[in-house]
Protein backbone atom coordinates (compact mmCIF):
# COMPACT_ATOMS: atom_id res chain seq x y z
CA UNK A 1 0.00 0.00 0.00
CA UNK A 2 1.17 3.46 -0.96
CA UNK A 3 0.08 6.50 1.13
CA UNK A 4 1.22 10.18 -0.05
CA UNK A 5 1.95 13.42 2.13
CA UNK A 6 -1.92 14.30 1.30
CA UNK A 7 -3.14 10.75 2.70
CA UNK A 8 -4.01 9.29 -0.81
CA UNK A 9 -3.46 5.71 -1.56
CA UNK A 10 -3.32 3.37 -3.66
CA UNK A 11 -3.47 -0.68 -2.71
CA UNK A 12 -4.52 -1.53 0.71
CA UNK A 13 -3.62 -3.84 3.97
CA UNK A 14 -7.30 -5.14 4.99
CA UNK A 15 -10.50 -5.06 3.96
CA UNK A 16 -10.82 -1.67 5.00
CA UNK A 17 -10.50 -1.93 8.70
CA UNK A 18 -7.42 -0.53 9.22
CA UNK A 19 -6.20 1.88 6.69
CA UNK A 20 -7.87 4.63 8.21
CA UNK A 21 -5.47 4.26 11.56
CA UNK A 22 -2.46 3.73 9.06
CA UNK A 23 -3.07 7.10 7.38
CA UNK A 24 -2.97 9.09 10.42
CA UNK A 25 0.58 7.20 11.84
CA UNK A 26 1.86 7.86 8.24
CA UNK A 27 2.30 11.32 9.01
CA UNK A 28 4.80 10.68 11.85
CA UNK A 29 6.83 8.64 9.52
CA UNK A 30 6.73 10.81 6.71
CA UNK A 31 7.73 13.60 8.84
CA UNK A 32 10.61 12.23 10.99
CA UNK A 33 11.91 9.66 8.12
CA UNK A 34 11.80 6.32 10.95
CA UNK A 35 10.45 3.23 9.58
CA UNK A 36 7.76 1.87 12.45
CA UNK A 37 6.05 -1.71 13.09
CA UNK A 38 2.75 -1.33 13.85
CA UNK A 39 0.76 -4.16 15.50
CA UNK A 40 -2.83 -4.94 15.44
CA UNK A 41 -4.27 -7.45 17.66
CA UNK A 42 -7.80 -8.87 18.53
CA UNK A 43 -7.10 -11.93 19.69
CA UNK A 44 -7.41 -10.55 23.14
CA UNK A 45 -11.63 -10.89 22.87
CA UNK A 46 -12.08 -7.74 22.43
CA UNK A 47 -13.69 -6.98 19.16
CA UNK A 48 -11.89 -3.49 18.93
CA UNK A 49 -8.54 -2.16 17.77
CA UNK A 50 -7.64 1.64 18.78
CA UNK A 51 -11.26 2.17 18.30
CA UNK A 52 -11.72 -0.04 14.96
CA UNK A 53 -14.19 -2.59 15.26
CA UNK A 54 -13.00 -5.03 13.19
CA UNK A 55 -14.92 -7.93 13.32
CA UNK A 56 -12.01 -10.57 12.75
CA UNK A 57 -10.06 -12.32 15.52
CA UNK A 58 -6.24 -12.02 14.63
CA UNK A 59 -2.93 -10.29 14.45
CA UNK A 60 -1.79 -7.97 11.64
CA UNK A 61 1.84 -6.61 11.94
CA UNK A 62 2.49 -3.82 9.45
CA UNK A 63 5.98 -2.24 8.38
CA UNK A 64 5.39 1.46 7.65
CA UNK A 65 8.36 2.98 5.97
CA UNK A 66 9.42 6.31 4.08
CA UNK A 67 9.29 5.16 0.01
CA UNK A 68 11.92 7.95 -0.77
CA UNK A 69 15.73 6.11 -1.21
CA UNK A 70 14.38 2.85 -0.78
CA UNK A 71 16.14 -0.03 -2.64
CA UNK A 72 12.91 -2.23 -2.19
CA UNK A 73 11.23 -0.87 -5.50
CA UNK A 74 14.50 -0.89 -7.60
CA UNK A 75 14.89 -4.45 -6.94
CA UNK A 76 11.33 -5.51 -7.18
CA UNK A 77 11.70 -3.89 -10.43
CA UNK A 78 14.58 -5.92 -11.11
CA UNK A 79 12.41 -9.44 -10.04
CA UNK A 80 9.90 -8.39 -12.41
CA UNK A 81 11.59 -7.47 -15.50
CA UNK A 82 14.18 -10.09 -15.57
CA UNK A 83 11.49 -12.74 -14.35
CA UNK A 84 13.22 -14.40 -11.68
CA UNK A 85 12.25 -14.81 -7.94
CA UNK A 86 14.16 -12.81 -5.40
CA UNK A 87 13.59 -12.13 -1.21
CA UNK A 88 13.95 -8.72 0.99
CA UNK A 89 15.01 -10.04 4.57
CA UNK A 90 13.76 -7.12 6.78
CA UNK A 91 14.03 -6.78 10.26
CA UNK A 92 11.26 -5.97 11.93
CA UNK A 93 11.69 -6.11 15.45
CA UNK A 94 15.14 -5.43 16.87
CA UNK A 95 16.93 -5.35 20.38
CA UNK A 96 17.80 -1.95 22.11
CA UNK A 97 21.81 -2.85 21.66
CA UNK A 98 21.36 -3.52 17.61
CA UNK A 99 22.19 -0.73 15.58
CA UNK A 100 20.50 -1.44 12.54
CA UNK A 101 16.84 0.53 12.28
CA UNK A 102 13.81 -1.10 11.66
CA UNK A 103 13.11 -1.56 8.17
CA UNK A 104 16.62 -2.28 7.09
CA UNK A 105 16.28 -5.34 4.45
CA UNK A 106 19.42 -7.16 2.28
CA UNK A 107 17.94 -8.21 -1.24
CA UNK A 108 18.34 -11.99 -2.25
CA UNK A 109 18.00 -13.57 -6.44
CA UNK A 110 18.02 -16.98 -7.53
CA UNK A 111 20.94 -16.83 -9.82
CA UNK A 112 22.91 -14.43 -7.71
CA UNK A 113 25.01 -13.99 -4.61
CA UNK A 114 23.27 -12.18 -1.65
CA UNK A 115 23.74 -8.57 -2.08
CA UNK A 116 23.38 -6.97 1.10
CA UNK A 117 22.03 -3.54 1.72
CA UNK A 118 23.13 -2.89 5.42
CA UNK A 119 25.79 -3.22 7.35
CA UNK A 120 26.64 -6.68 7.44
CA UNK A 121 28.93 -6.60 10.32
CA UNK A 122 25.62 -6.44 12.58
CA UNK A 123 24.52 -9.80 11.83
CA UNK A 124 27.38 -11.75 10.53
CA UNK A 125 26.99 -14.08 13.01
CA UNK A 126 23.43 -15.10 11.94
CA UNK A 127 24.21 -14.77 8.00
CA UNK A 128 24.87 -18.62 7.61
CA UNK A 129 21.40 -19.39 9.01
CA UNK A 130 19.83 -16.26 7.34
CA UNK A 131 21.15 -17.65 4.10
CA UNK A 132 19.65 -20.91 4.41
CA UNK A 133 16.67 -19.70 5.27
CA UNK A 134 16.26 -17.62 2.46
CA UNK A 135 16.94 -20.37 0.23
CA UNK A 136 13.98 -22.72 1.92
CA UNK A 137 11.47 -19.78 1.79
CA UNK A 138 12.31 -19.38 -1.91
CA UNK A 139 12.55 -22.50 -2.67
CA UNK A 140 9.03 -23.42 -0.90
CA UNK A 141 7.85 -19.78 -2.69
CA UNK A 142 6.77 -18.94 0.58
CA UNK A 143 7.42 -15.75 2.85
CA UNK A 144 8.07 -16.24 6.81
CA UNK A 145 9.18 -14.81 10.18
CA UNK A 146 12.23 -16.30 11.54
CA UNK A 147 14.05 -14.90 14.78
CA UNK A 148 17.60 -14.79 15.21
CA UNK A 149 19.63 -14.61 18.54
CA UNK A 150 22.52 -12.11 17.93
CA UNK A 151 24.68 -10.88 20.22
CA UNK A 152 22.78 -7.86 21.20
CA UNK A 153 19.41 -9.99 21.69
CA UNK A 154 16.48 -11.55 19.42
CA UNK A 155 16.05 -9.91 15.98
CA UNK A 156 13.22 -10.85 14.03
CA UNK A 157 13.49 -10.95 10.28
CA UNK A 158 10.56 -11.04 8.17
CA UNK A 159 11.61 -13.33 4.71
CA UNK A 160 9.15 -11.78 2.21
CA UNK A 161 9.36 -14.03 -1.71
CA UNK A 162 8.89 -11.76 -4.33
CA UNK A 163 7.59 -13.72 -7.24
CA UNK A 164 7.16 -11.82 -10.77
CA UNK A 165 3.84 -11.52 -12.31
CA UNK A 166 2.19 -14.65 -14.07
CA UNK A 167 2.94 -14.60 -17.24
CA UNK A 168 -0.14 -16.53 -19.44
CA UNK A 169 0.19 -17.07 -22.63
CA UNK A 170 -3.09 -17.70 -25.04
CA UNK A 171 -3.01 -19.14 -27.81
CA UNK A 172 -5.73 -18.02 -30.22
CA UNK A 173 -7.13 -14.65 -30.63
CA UNK A 174 -11.02 -15.86 -31.45
CA UNK A 175 -14.16 -13.52 -29.88
CA UNK A 176 -13.12 -15.70 -26.57
CA UNK A 177 -10.25 -14.26 -25.89
CA UNK A 178 -10.27 -10.70 -25.33
CA UNK A 179 -12.18 -11.53 -21.90
CA UNK A 180 -10.04 -14.11 -20.91
CA UNK A 181 -7.08 -10.69 -21.42
CA UNK A 182 -9.20 -9.03 -19.25
CA UNK A 183 -9.41 -10.66 -16.61
CA UNK A 184 -5.93 -12.11 -16.32
CA UNK A 185 -4.70 -8.44 -16.94
CA UNK A 186 -7.19 -6.86 -13.83
CA UNK A 187 -5.16 -9.93 -11.75
CA UNK A 188 -2.13 -8.08 -12.67
CA UNK A 189 -0.60 -11.17 -14.64
CA UNK A 190 1.10 -10.28 -17.78
CA UNK A 191 -0.69 -11.20 -21.38
CA UNK A 192 0.88 -12.94 -24.23
CA UNK A 193 -1.57 -13.38 -27.65
CA UNK A 194 0.01 -15.25 -30.25
CA UNK A 195 -1.71 -16.17 -33.23
CA UNK A 196 -0.85 -16.45 -36.71
CA UNK A 197 -3.40 -14.47 -38.08
CA UNK A 198 -2.89 -10.70 -38.04
CA UNK A 199 -7.07 -9.68 -38.38
CA UNK A 200 -7.75 -11.76 -35.07
CA UNK A 201 -4.52 -10.80 -33.07
CA UNK A 202 -4.94 -6.92 -33.72
CA UNK A 203 -3.85 -3.94 -31.39
CA UNK A 204 -7.28 -2.80 -31.80
CA UNK A 205 -9.00 -6.10 -30.45
CA UNK A 206 -6.37 -6.67 -27.30
CA UNK A 207 -5.46 -3.30 -26.53
CA UNK A 208 -4.16 -3.70 -23.09
CA UNK A 209 -2.08 -7.02 -23.38
CA UNK A 210 1.44 -7.12 -23.14
CA UNK A 211 2.60 -8.98 -26.41
CA UNK A 212 0.83 -9.23 -29.55
CA UNK A 213 2.63 -12.57 -31.00
CA UNK A 214 1.95 -13.63 -34.91
CA UNK A 215 2.92 -16.85 -35.47
CA UNK A 216 2.15 -20.23 -34.95
CA UNK A 217 2.83 -22.40 -32.11
CA UNK A 218 6.35 -24.24 -33.98
CA UNK A 219 7.46 -21.23 -35.19
CA UNK A 220 8.28 -20.12 -31.35
CA UNK A 221 11.73 -20.36 -30.17
CA UNK A 222 12.69 -22.39 -27.29
CA UNK A 223 13.19 -19.70 -25.04
CA UNK A 224 9.61 -18.32 -25.32
CA UNK A 225 8.51 -21.50 -23.21
CA UNK A 226 11.36 -21.15 -20.99
CA UNK A 227 9.36 -19.62 -18.29
CA UNK A 228 9.06 -21.21 -15.09
CA UNK A 229 6.15 -18.51 -13.46
CA UNK A 230 4.22 -18.46 -16.54
CA UNK A 231 0.75 -20.45 -17.59
CA UNK A 232 -1.11 -21.03 -20.96
CA UNK A 233 -4.47 -21.82 -22.56
CA UNK A 234 -4.95 -23.10 -26.25
CA UNK A 235 -7.86 -22.05 -27.48
CA UNK A 236 -7.12 -21.15 -31.15
CA UNK A 237 -10.56 -23.77 -32.59
CA UNK A 238 -8.15 -25.32 -34.78
CA UNK A 239 -7.12 -28.52 -33.75
CA UNK A 240 -3.92 -28.46 -35.83
CA UNK A 241 -2.52 -25.27 -34.45
CA UNK A 242 -3.82 -26.37 -31.34
CA UNK A 243 -2.05 -29.65 -31.49
CA UNK A 244 1.23 -27.66 -32.32
CA UNK A 245 1.08 -25.70 -29.41
CA UNK A 246 -0.22 -28.20 -26.94
CA UNK A 247 3.28 -30.11 -28.28
CA UNK A 248 5.20 -27.21 -27.78
CA UNK A 249 3.31 -26.51 -24.03
CA UNK A 250 3.94 -29.96 -22.56
CA UNK A 251 7.57 -30.26 -22.96
CA UNK A 252 7.72 -26.78 -21.69
CA UNK A 253 8.24 -24.97 -18.16
CA UNK A 254 4.61 -23.59 -18.11
CA UNK A 255 2.97 -24.90 -14.58
CA UNK A 256 -0.47 -25.01 -15.62
CA UNK A 257 -1.81 -25.76 -19.49
CA UNK A 258 -5.62 -25.29 -20.07
CA UNK A 259 -7.07 -26.41 -23.48
CA UNK A 260 -10.27 -25.24 -24.65
CA UNK A 261 -13.21 -27.61 -25.80
CA UNK A 262 -14.41 -31.02 -24.70
CA UNK A 263 -12.38 -33.66 -23.44
CA UNK A 264 -12.50 -36.62 -25.81
CA UNK A 265 -10.64 -33.17 -28.49
CA UNK A 266 -7.92 -32.94 -26.11
CA UNK A 267 -7.75 -36.94 -26.10
CA UNK A 268 -7.84 -36.58 -29.99
CA UNK A 269 -5.06 -34.15 -29.86
CA UNK A 270 -3.00 -36.59 -27.48
CA UNK A 271 -3.35 -39.35 -29.86
CA UNK A 272 -2.16 -37.48 -32.73
CA UNK A 273 0.94 -36.15 -30.77
CA UNK A 274 1.80 -40.20 -29.77
CA UNK A 275 1.29 -41.55 -33.24
CA UNK A 276 3.53 -38.50 -34.27
CA UNK A 277 6.11 -40.30 -31.82
CA UNK A 278 5.52 -37.30 -29.06
CA UNK A 279 6.24 -39.40 -25.50
CA UNK A 280 3.58 -37.78 -22.93
CA UNK A 281 4.36 -38.82 -19.33
CA UNK A 282 2.34 -38.17 -16.47
CA UNK A 283 4.34 -35.38 -14.95
CA UNK A 284 3.04 -33.62 -18.22
CA UNK A 285 -0.54 -34.69 -18.06
CA UNK A 286 -0.32 -33.14 -14.35
CA UNK A 287 -0.05 -29.68 -15.75
CA UNK A 288 -2.86 -30.60 -18.36
CA UNK A 289 -6.15 -29.30 -17.62
CA UNK A 290 -8.92 -30.12 -20.27
CA UNK A 291 -11.40 -29.03 -20.47
CA UNK A 292 -10.25 -25.91 -19.16
CA UNK A 293 -11.59 -24.00 -16.19
CA UNK A 294 -13.67 -24.76 -13.21
CA UNK A 295 -17.44 -25.71 -13.21
CA UNK A 296 -19.56 -22.88 -12.44
CA UNK A 297 -21.80 -23.31 -15.37
CA UNK A 298 -20.46 -20.23 -17.53
CA UNK A 299 -21.64 -20.69 -21.15
CA UNK A 300 -20.53 -16.69 -22.22
CA UNK A 301 -17.35 -15.88 -23.17
CA UNK A 302 -16.99 -13.72 -20.15
CA UNK A 303 -18.28 -16.56 -17.79
CA UNK A 304 -16.04 -19.16 -19.02
CA UNK A 305 -13.17 -16.64 -19.00
CA UNK A 306 -13.59 -16.19 -15.24
CA UNK A 307 -13.93 -20.05 -15.20
CA UNK A 308 -10.63 -20.58 -16.48
CA UNK A 309 -8.67 -17.31 -14.74
CA UNK A 310 -10.11 -18.75 -11.62
CA UNK A 311 -8.84 -22.78 -12.23
CA UNK A 312 -5.44 -20.74 -13.01
CA UNK A 313 -5.50 -19.00 -9.16
CA UNK A 314 -6.60 -22.15 -7.61
CA UNK A 315 -4.19 -24.26 -9.51
CA UNK A 316 -0.87 -21.60 -8.64
CA UNK A 317 -2.76 -21.55 -5.35
CA UNK A 318 -2.19 -24.74 -4.49
CA UNK A 319 -6.27 -24.83 -3.61
CA UNK A 320 -8.90 -27.36 -5.25
CA UNK A 321 -11.10 -24.49 -5.92
CA UNK A 322 -14.11 -25.06 -3.96
CA UNK A 323 -16.86 -23.84 -1.55
CA UNK A 324 -15.06 -21.21 0.67
CA UNK A 325 -17.48 -21.95 3.14
CA UNK A 326 -16.81 -25.89 3.38
CA UNK A 327 -12.86 -25.13 4.13
CA UNK A 328 -11.99 -26.21 7.45
CA UNK A 329 -8.50 -24.32 7.53
CA UNK A 330 -8.07 -20.77 7.83
CA UNK A 331 -8.80 -19.25 4.35
CA UNK A 332 -4.89 -17.74 4.34
CA UNK A 333 -1.99 -19.95 5.21
CA UNK A 334 -0.29 -18.97 8.49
Amino acid sequence: MLIDEDGKTIGGVSGGCLESDLIERTKNVLKDGRPIVVTYDTTKGADSVFGLRTGCRGVVRISLEPAANNGLFEFIRTCFERRETGVVAMLISRPNGLALPLASGSFWLENEKFTNHTNEDELRAVLPRLRYDVATAMAERRSRSITYQTSAGDAEIFIEVIKPPTSILIFGAGNDAPPLCEFAKQLGWRVSVIDHRPAFAAKERFPDVDQIIHSRPADLPDEFFADEESVAVVMSHNSEVDREALKRLLASSCSYIGVLGPKQRTANLLEQLAADGVEVNKSMLSRLHAPVGLDIGATTPEGIALSIVAEIQAVLAERKGGFLKNRIKPIYDR
